[in-house]
This record gives structure tokens, sequence and C-alpha cells, in this order.
């Protein structure tokens, strides 16, 4: 009796699901996950370059580690692994569009992202922007994940730094009050 029930229930819950249509994937939905907005930097071969994130967060505290996400094809993920450091600027709400743009809508084998802004180098020798970030911090790479599209990396805090008191800049603010919209 318990192998009929038990063979009943499993093509039940077959048929239930078989017949189902995939869900629907709305991508406007991940805007309203807490992101902020970064510039990540990198130094490699007396070269600094940066690139706009929207992943990185804290998942320890003794020590501190801080996550970035990278896309594979990005030039900073690659100076950050080769070198196996970098730096967080964490963007506020007065960033102009074309920090953004500058950062995260060119590649900086073609130009030098970091010309015309104001940075600071920290102890670890890398950049970071002081002008519309709040915070800075400095990481040592402790391991990286394959995450397909993106590589995750962890990294541990040597540095970081209060630069102001506005509010960071989340993905949100940014799609509501910066981006131009067309």
């Amino acid at each position: 009796m318990f192998y009929a029930t038990a063979r009943l229930c499993r093509v039940c819950w077959s048929a239930t699901f078989a017949e189902q249509e995939k869900p629907a994937q709305d991508p406007t939905a991940l805007y309203n996950l807490s992101y902020g907005l970064f510039v990540l930097s990198a130094r490699e071969s007396g070269k600094d370059n940066g690139c706009i994130a929207n992943t990185c967060f804290q998942v320890a505290n003794d020590p501190t580690k801080l996550v970035i996400s990278v896309q594979k094809g990005n030039l900073t993920r690659e100076m950050i692994e080769r070198s196996g450091a970098f730096n967080v600027s964490v963007l506020t709400e007065s960033v102009p569009f074309e920090t953004i743009r500058n950062f995260g809508m060119q590649s900086g084998r073609d130009t030098d992202k970091l010309a015309g802004f104001e940075t600071k180098r920290s102890y670890n020798g890398l950049v970071y922007l002081t002008e519309h970030t709040n915070a800075m911090f400095s990481c040592k790479v402790l391991e990286r994940i394959d995450l397909g599209s993106h590589v995750l990396l962890v990294g541990e805090v040597t540095q970081s730094k209060v630069l102001g008191k506005e509010p960071s800049c989340t993905y949100a603010y940014y799609h509501k009050a910066i981006k131009p919209k067309f």
C-alpha cells in the first residue's frame, strides 16, 4: 500500500509541474535589491584603472572582509586578479552621470579613466576617488569564485576611511535621479 501511494504522489507531482510553463523573469525586479554604486580601482605595471560596480558588501568582521563582483572581460578585474589588491570608492548621491559613464561605459584599454579626477593613494599604492565619495576601502584578494559572466572576489580590508557624510548612491537612486531618461 505504501509503495502504491508513493508512486501515485510521484505521478501527480510530475504531472502538475510538467504542465506549467517556465516562470517569467522581470529583470527590473533586481532594481529593488539594495545595491550601491562603487568605483573599483586597481594598479598594475604603473597603470591605474577603475570601473563601476554595483556589488560590494561586507561578509565578515574579524577580519573584515568585503566581496565584489566584476565582469570577466573587465580590465580592472584582470588587474585586480594579477595584482591581488583593489580599492573601493563608495559613490554618493551627488555623483554626476559623467563619472558613472566614464568608469562604466568605456574601456581602460583605450583611455585613462582616472584623468581629470581627484584621487589619493592609499597605503596599498592604489588610487581612490575623493570627490562624490563618502568612504574608501583597500583590500587584498583572498578568494576568487567564477560565476560565469562575472567573478566574485573576496578581499580582506587592509585600510578604510570615512570621506564624508553624504548618503551613498544606491542603484535604485541612480536609476531614479541620475541616469538620463531617453
